[in-house]
């Protein structure tokens, strides 16, 4: 038989429970195929339409496991939009909030907890930053390509190219 302590600790937990077991929900932003596995080689089990809802079930590198109705396949992360989850504290801060407040410092309060999602550059993880090594070849190649001054303006001399002076966009944008 339970215990009161226990009954209480139980509902004391339910609510962040809740969160923590809820699956993340997202949404494609741009149509997209459900595949098999996490690969582009892999097999598509469906296409889904820009803005089809998605619960997401895992994730892998750049590769969103996701199920959409009855399926279950994955996306890729950056063809997927996630719902913006702020949760913010209407708490004054404790028994200084009032004192703060009157110096300046009680103005807008930052949220107490939020929730972002980011995929790093490309979908890399940490492991792939601190394997990493050099590749010079590919240095060398890219180095093939680089032209100086004079062997652009003859290549733009040859192809009759004409100079074009395009004006600076006004900072601040606007028409």
């Amino acid at each position: 038989m339970p215990t009161p302590l226990s009954r209480l600790l139980l509902l004391a937990w339910l609510p962040l429970a809740g969160g923590a077991l809820a699956q993340e929900q997202a949404s494609t932003n741009r149509a997209t195929d459900l595949k098999e596995r996490p690969g582009f080689d892999s097999r598509t089990v469906a296409p889904l339409a820009s803005g089809a809802p998605v619960k997401v079930v895992s994730r892998q590198g750049g590769w969103t496991q996701v199920e959409s109705g009855t399926q279950r396949g994955w996306v890729r992360a950056f063809h997927l939009r996630f719902e913006a989850t702020v949760v913010t504290s209407s708490s004054s801060g404790g028994s200084l909030g009032g004192l703060t407040s009157i110096f300046g410092f009680g103005g807008r309060k930052a949220p107490e907890t939020s929730r972002v999602a980011t995929l790093g550059i490309r979908g890399l993880t940490p492991e792939d930053f601190k394997n990493a090594s050099p590749d010079t070849a590919a240095l060398r190649k890219l180095q093939s390509f680089r032209a100086d001054r004079a062997s652009a303006e003859r290549f733009a001399k040859e192809a009759k190219l004409a100079p074009v002076t395009v004006a600076y966009a006004a900072e601040g944008g606007g028409s």
